[in-house]
């Protein structure tokens, strides 16, 4: 499996996503500054990443997790 992807939205690199030596997550650079906001997010697989920069790039931002502990 390769090391590093190479993650597109609307036929622009939006950044790279890249295996970490000390895990098995994708830690994400970004190529354009509107996407910043996930630079250096981790991310299970490079379609997760891809999902949120696609995100990203349709809403400005992304969700925020809702909280579901005991406590909400």
């Amino acid at each position: 499996m390769p090391d590093a992807y190479v993650i597109e939205v609307s036929g622009r690199t939006a950044g790279i996503v890249a295996r970490e030596s000390q895990s098995s997550g994708f830690k994400f650079f970004s190529a354009a500054p509107r996407f910043n906001a996930i630079e250096g997010q981790r991310f299970s697989d490079p379609p997760v990443a891809e999902r949120a920069a696609r995100m990203l790039a349709r809403y400005g931002s992304l969700p925020r997790r809702r909280n579901t502990g005991p406590n909400t």
